[in-house]
């Protein structure tokens, strides 16, 4: 799948996801039917090759999804060791997507192209005999290919051939990037090219030609538009094979002639026959394979320089996998049983008691991270109420319940990120919160994620007995944050000041700014995200100042402690830039209900 391809490295690698886990790496190709993607599938750690079709779209311009994907979809799903294996196919508003592997070798049609001739014996030996075994896998299983050339057949660096693209020709046709008829000119029998019934016979008219080209190195059914195809196949006799190839035995010739015959009822009746006669006058198809791995080695090397750095692949990318999902999985573990732990202590519950039901809940966030969060939320709002600290729980009632409902209960990475900025703060680090926000979210998503961290931040540092700026928590709070008198005192405090309100605004302000430099998943966005989201904390903070001066309160929001916890946060923040890209999926992904991927 090299020929024609762009794989020069550079911020490719940095394009958004697709599919929210498949990360560009280079281009492939391009043809009329859409492009050819090499990405990097970020959950299982591998290279895949995506061909992407656009839909059709309607007289308004609004996308279709028209009847027969389905059909399409179960065609391109055959699983045979000489067929290009298909790991997903998924459509979002204007796309179909087929995630295929990445075949290590090159398209057939590089192979003939870069011999500047035929195949030998041996080689086009290897090559029939592989495609008729996954001709005759696929019409055994109702699937027929009906685009059979060249391009469609791939050579591995070790010689084994691959057929790829079954159930593209349908799928071109059903998106109106391709001919109704599927297929290409010079590959296609005249009731193919003419709309008629296509059957298994259809293929092996295709097969032939793809067999008479890799014996010859000439198609001469080779046209420009199905019009003079068709002109072409009703004027011209099938040629013979010996008269490009004279070492050929003569049989050759009649077997060629009858598999390539203008109509149907006197072709060979399917693929198997067809290769059962011509195999015998071929070569060896073992020294055939062993063969073509040394070409497609010899050419392929030449380009090895232009292949995508997968180094350049960004530590996030690397960890999205299982891994990532484990971190996730552990983080909403600790944050749900804390919240449990914090909860539960005003109800002076028995200690084996106590554990268990914090074990419990830490338990389920290891499970269901949503549910462990949501679950220890929920303990929290009870303790907060049960000690009377009615302010603090109606707050975090309120915008608790409305992020969990809206957002972390779908998305598990979402659920973990408020919880953090708590736990930043004991470093003195909570701004950092809002900005890793807005590099793993979208700008909505981000926003509020960022308002509830910047809640339970500043209550938690209120809670502690700090002050404004309210950026910073007393460590041992995490352990016991049920001092009521500095609870009360400090929540009191930060509530009952109106340029607190304005102070909370650059949570959210700042997760936007810099969910929306990340949205192009590239480092040098975020990195200017991240200058931006912090000015714009710093600058919302001093908003806070003079409104403090205004409303003839304490204010000292900007203070020097201020100055270090954005600038140590950013620099934070810049150190997880340099590490890798966001993991941003591309604008507009959708799902229906029954195809929202894993996790």
């Amino acid at each position: 799948m090299r020929g024609g391809a762009d794989h020069r490295p550079g911020s490719a690698v940095e394009n958004q996801l697709i599919l929210e886990r498949y990360r560009p790496l280079s281009s492939l190709g391009h043809g009329g039917f859409g492009t050819v993607v090499l990405a990097w599938d970020t959950r299982m750690q591998r290279r895949v090759a995506i061909k992407r079709l656009p839909l059709p779209v309607d007289s308004r311009g609004v996308p279709q999804h028209p009847p027969g994907l389905a059909e399409a979809r179960t065609a391109a799903m055959l699983n045979h060791p000489n067929i290009v294996t298909v790991f997903d196919f998924d459509t979002d508003a204007d796309e179909a997507f087929l995630v295929m592997e990445h075949v290590d070798g090159a398209p057939l049609c590089d192979v003939l192209d870069h011999l500047d001739g035929p195949l030998t014996a041996d080689e086009a030996a290897a090559v029939i005999g592989s495609v008729a075994d996954a001709l005759e896998f696929a019409h055994d299983n109702g699937v027929l290919h009906l685009d059979i050339k060249p391009d469609n057949v791939l050579v591995t660096r070790d010689g084994r051939v691959k057929v790829a693209d079954f159930g593209m020709a349908e799928l071109s046709s059903l998106s109106g990037h391709g001919p109704a008829e599927g297929g290409t000119p010079g590959y296609m029998p005249i009731e193919q090219l003419e709309g008629g019934a296509v059957t298994e016979r259809t293929d092996v008219w295709a097969f032939a030609a793809l067999g008479f080209e890799s014996l010859t190195g000439t198609n001469p059914f080779a046209e420009d538009s199905s019009q003079s195809a068709v002109v072409q196949l009703e004027v011209l006799a099938v040629p013979r094979a010996t008269s490009y190839l004279p070492g050929l035995a003569p049989e050759t010739d009649e077997v060629f002639a009858t598999a390539l015959s203008l109509r149907a009822r006197d072709r060979y009746p399917d693929v198997c026959t067809f290769a059962d006669a011509l195999l015998p006058l071929l070569g060896n198809p073992d020294v055939g394979r062993a063969s073509l791995a040394a070409v497609v080695d010899e050419f392929t090397d030449e380009e090895a320089e232009f292949e995508p750095n997968l180094r350049a692949l960004g530590l996030w990318d690397r960890l999205q996998g299982r891994l990532g999902g484990l971190l996730v999985r552990m983080a909403a573990g600790v944050e749900g049983g804390w919240l449990a732990w914090s909860g539960l202590r005003p109800f002076s519950l028995e200690p084996p008691a106590l554990i268990a039901a914090v074990a419990l809940v830490a338990v389920a966030g290891l499970l269901a991270p949503s549910l462990g969060v949501g679950l220890g939320l929920t303990f929290l709002i009870a303790g907060l109420f049960a000690a009377h600290s009615w302010a603090a729980a109606v707050v975090v009632l309120v915008f608790g319940s409305a992020w969990w409902w809206v957002f972390a209960r779908r998305h598990p990475g979402a659920a973990v990120l408020p919880l953090a900025a708590p736990v930043l703060a004991v470093a003195r680090l909570s701004p950092a919160q809002p900005l890793l926000a807005g590099f793993a979210l979208r700008p909505l998503s981000a926003a509020v994620t960022g308002l509830l961290g910047g809640v339970l931040a500043m209550l938690a540092s209120a809670a502690s007995a700090n002050g404004a700026p309210f950026l910073g928590v007393w460590a041992p709070y995490a352990l016991d944050v049920w001092n009521v008198d500095l609870a009360v005192a400090g929540v009191r405090t930060l509530v009952s000041a109106p340029d607190s309100y304005v102070a909370l605004a650059a949570w959210p302000l700042a997760a936007v700014i810099m969910s929306l430099a990340c949205s192009r998943a590239t480092r040098l966005g975020a990195f200017v995200g991240s200058l931006g989201g912090a000015a714009a904390f710093w600058g919302t903070y001093y908003l806070a100042d003079e409104a403090a001066r205004l409303v003839g309160t304490n204010g000292g929001w900007t203070t020097g402690e201020t100055a270090v916890s954005v600038g140590v946060s950013l620099i934070l923040m810049l150190v997880v830039v340099v590490l890798g890209a966001p993991l941003r999926p591309e604008e507009d992904t959708v799902y229906e209900e029954d195809e929202t991927p894993e996790g």
